[in-house]
């Protein structure tokens, strides 16, 4: 890692650490003369093997940081410190419009229209300005919980981008989803329609659902940028106007001079197609009464690609109800309890003493006496009839971590946080489960709601601190939150499965043991945090003794830095074949090497270096390139 919590880098001594992608890592820092906290993204030591890397990132750095608008994240410094460059922005509280996406699956025409003319407004300034973004999306949009939208990241592309002789290199300054064709074919004389037509990708998958190509591989998803035709936005998402269909067809149109020649344009375009259709999308936002409440899919199925869901007219349940009912008269008295349970389920026919609550206590009692699967429709019926009955949502949730279920019980708790999104239960299980299943997207999320809204929970604590470690960062980023949750409440079980964790990673497993019988001794462990216990003590009651020296020096602690990098790089290969190799390749090296078999750990690097060459076509070139150097910059390290 570039930085430490608490080491001072120029006038800023940093806090913690905020994230990390392929190409920089953002901390959160604090300036004492100013009195302020603010952003510093430290660009990967990686690059610095570019010997015009520097050079570049001066330049930029100084273009962007004239940029002065309300809807644009302001550079305040850039600076370089023991040899990493970095930058130094305004620290926003809040989101990104990614994380928003996928924690309420889908926006509301008025918040899309907000977003699109904050950003519209950000990029036709900078526009004027003669900078481009190039590297538009949901990631690099962030919005506060008081409304607020920025645009950020302006510059960081051109900053990344390969030096002047490869233009190989070159092809990938930006995102492959979000990516423009003339971008993609590494056209180095661009204009701001590149950028309508990455904003254009953006409102295609907010108002259609999903981003227009999700090929198996970046390098197919560039194919079909430049080659393949835009999949018709109604075809995906029949509900869709056909005002905005023709708009998002011209934003994206192939040739940059069928497109909108200005965001301007597409902007005004997206105002003038939302105003006729704004009735009937806010009618299937709200959400209506229990009566007509749009279902989504039963609690126990894993989630489907996201859509707009719309209550079904009542008139397509009747030839069922008939043809249940003629069963009822060939079959006789005996099946009337299952008919009055379908119907129930399916919220066909509703009878007086079926309440939410009537339903809820059916499902206990199910589950009690072992039949799951009843317990499970039970528990569908209880949320259907009340959507707002969070407990069934977490019942179900543990019922289906209990039969092995475990995507279909995080879904089961993400339905209940979209029904209920001010639920702290719903939130704070969610985030464990989450951690468990190794999810850290949506533990981040979560963790991060409860630290806006639950901060003297002692739970918010643990999460945060068994998050940090399971993101892979040290034991001295994750030990300050622990600890607070444990003088808050010293018998917290997932505080001491935390410590656990940190002591394992500082090898020392005695201690680490001793937590983790604390967690298995406490009657109130939750049953799937005790599984989980249970089986990090068995690997450590099989694993090796530490050897002898405990801290590594200098280098051995740059390499573990390293190799947690390339771990970070590997998280965000498409190609799940690649992805999994990849991982366990380096996690198989990262323990060799801190466990002393350091020629086993060099030999797995050596062997990663060509195979990400040979593969090189189905990874992101900007990908393949930082693995390859940080692959070398282990082996140089080591020497």
């Amino acid at each position: 890692m570039p930085f430490a919590s608490g080491e001072n880098v120029g006038a800023y001594r940093i806090v913690e650490k905020l994230g990390q992608g392929g190409m920089a890592t953002v901390y959160k820092a604090y300036h004492p003369a100013l009195d302020r906290y603010v952003a510093i993204k430290v660009m990967h030591p990686a690059f610095m093997e570019d010997p015009n890397f520097l050079a570049r990132f001066q330049r930029e750095a100084r273009i962007v940081a004239k940029l002065d608008h309300p809807h644009i994240i302001p550079i305040y410094d850039f600076a370089e410190h023991n040899g990493h460059p970095y930058l130094v922005m305004r620290f926003i509280e809040g989101e990104t419009l990614k994380a928003r996406i996928e924690r309420a699956r889908s926006l509301k025409p008025q918040e899309i229209l907000r977003v699109a003319q904050a950003v519209g407004q950000a990029l036709t300034y900078a526009h004027e300005q003669g900078i481009l973004h190039r590297d538009i999306k949901p990631s690099n949009i962030l919005l506060t919980p008081e409304g607020g939208v920025y645009l950020t990241d302006f510059g960081l592309a051109r900053m990344a981008e390969a030096g002047e002789s490869t233009l190989s290199r070159d092809m990938m300054l930006g995102t492959p989803q979000y990516i423009s064709p003339e971008q993609a074919k590494g056209i180095r004389k661009l204009d701001a329609r590149t950028d309508v037509y990455s904003l254009g990708v953006v409102l295609y998958e907010l108002l259609v659902g999903r981003a227009p190509f999700t090929a198996d591989t970046p390098y197919a998803i560039v194919h079909d940028h430049i080659f393949s035709p835009l999949p018709m936005p109604r075809e995906l998402n029949p509900d869709l106007p056909e005002s905005l269909e023709r708009m998002l067809l011209k934003a994206l149109a192939k040739d940059s001079g069928d497109r909108f020649q200005s965001v301007e344009e597409l902007v005004a375009a997206l105002e003038t197609s939302l105003e006729l259709p704004a009735p009937k999308a806010k009618e299937t936002v709200v959400v209506p009464p229990p009566s007509t409440v749009a279902h989504p899919p039963p609690l126990g199925e894993a989630a489907k690609e996201p859509t707009e869901v719309k209550p079904k007219p009542q008139k397509r349940r009747w030839p069922l109800i008939v043809a249940t009912i003629a069963a009822v008269i060939c079959l006789g008295v005996s099946l009337c309890f299952a008919i009055r349970f379908l119907q129930r389920r399916a919220g066909r026919t509703r009878m007086a003493g079926e309440s939410a609550e009537a339903l809820f206590e059916e499902a206990q009692t199910a589950r009690e006496s072992g039949d799951f699967e009843r317990a499970l429709e039970l528990y569908e019926a209880t949320v259907q009839a009340d959507p707002q009955m969070v407990p069934a949502y977490m019942e179900a949730s543990g019922l289906l971590l209990e039969m092995g279920r475990e995507e279909a019980a995080l879904e089961a708790l993400m339905r209940g946080i979209e029904a209920n999104p001010g639920a702290p239960n719903l939130h704070s299980m969610t985030a464990g489960t989450a951690l468990l299943l190794e999810k850290l997207d949506i533990a981040q999320g979560e963790v991060e709601w409860m630290l806006r809204e639950m901060p003297d929970n002692p739970l918010t604590h643990a999460f945060d601190g068994v998050l940090i470690l399971k993101q892979g960062r040290p034991c001295d980023e994750g030990r300050p939150a622990l600890e607070k949750a444990l003088r808050a409440k010293p018998d917290l079980a997932w505080a001491h499965y935390g410590m656990a964790l940190c002591l394992v990673q500082e090898g020392n497993r005695d201690e680490a043991r001793e937590e983790l019988f604390f967690v298995l001794d406490y009657p109130e462990t939750p049953d799937p945090l005790r599984r989980h216990a249970e089986k990090l003590l068995a690997r450590l009651e099989g694993a090796p003794p530490p050897p002898d020296d405990e801290r590594p020096d200098p280098a051995d602690e740059a390499i573990l830095n390293e190799f947690d990098v390339l771990m970070n790089i590997a998280q965000d290969v498409e190609d799940e074949g690649l992805r999994q190799h990849l991982k366990t390749t380096l996690d198989e090296a990262r323990r060799a090497w801190k466990d002393g078999d350091k020629e086993h750990s060099l030999h797995l690097v050596e062997g990663l270096i060509p195979w990400v060459e040979e593969n090189a076509e189905a990874f992101n070139p900007e990908q393949a390139r930082m693995l390859t150097l940080g692959l070398k910059n282990i082996l140089r390290l080591a020497r």
